[in-house]
């Protein structure tokens, strides 16, 4: 029942986000888009894998075979290259428009946004395809009750070693840099913000303490 508990709760939460949505669809923002694709990453993996994981675990063993071994790792690896670049559009987009609402609103629109979650997509489908046309594999992992990337490749073969390599880069590493890079920059960013109103608010106090020099000068004169 614990082991269920995750997979309902993920469905229910993201089905509650992707609904809200699908009412207000017309007004939704440009930036809104993006938490409603991150929705349906994380249903989606939900939904096309727990069930197998599920029945595996009760087995003690994976079922299914190879052919569901490969479902099942092209489906979380799909999911999960969406989810990543998702977050890391979402970080970029967010940096871009702190201190700058203006300028930034007329830069993103929803066409713009919709265009960039339709290359999410490809971008995720190209890499997860990639292992079934011959560059890298899908294999159990360690414990046999799930499949996922054959990491293990890395050791095995020249393709396996650099699917590994080109996957850590372009799907891993690169997005999470641009996701710390981007909220780094956003907290600069307000820091930077709230050291130019600590200091107006100090100038707006030195220019009233001026003015009020000045008039007691006058009356004293």
């Amino acid at each position: 029942n614990l082991f269920h508990f995750p997979a309902v709760l993920s469905v229910l939460g993201n089905a509650a986000v992707i609904a809200t949505a699908a009412k207000r669809l017309p007004f939704l923002k440009a930036s809104e888009l993006l938490t409603v694709n991150l929705a349906l990453t994380d249903i989606g993996m939900t939904v096309s894998m727990y069930p197998l994981s599920i029945v595996s675990a009760f087995n003690h063993a994976w079922v299914g075979g190879d052919p569901a071994c490969i479902y099942y790792g092209l489906m979380g690896f799909f999911f999960s290259v969406a989810s990543i670049m998702t977050l890391t559009v979402m970080g970029v987009v967010r940096y871009l428009v702190t201190g700058t609402p203006h300028h930034s609103g007329s830069k993103f629109k929803k066409r713009t946004i919709s265009a960039v979650i339709l290359f999410i997509w490809l971008y995720a489908m190209l890499w997860a395809v990639l292992p079934v046309l011959g560059w890298g594999d899908y294999g159990p992992e360690p414990f046999g009750l799930a499949c996922s990337v054959d990491w293990a490749g890395y050791r095995h073969s020249l393709s396996g070693s650099t699917f590994i390599i080109a996957i850590s880069i372009l799907c891993t590493f690169i997005p999470c840099l641009l996701i710390m890079l981007s909220y780094s920059g956003i907290a600069w960013k307000l820091h930077k913000a709230y050291q130019a109103i600590r200091n107006g608010e100090h100038l707006q106090k030195s220019g009233s303490v001026e003015k009020k020099l000045t008039l007691v000068s006058i009356l004293l004169l």
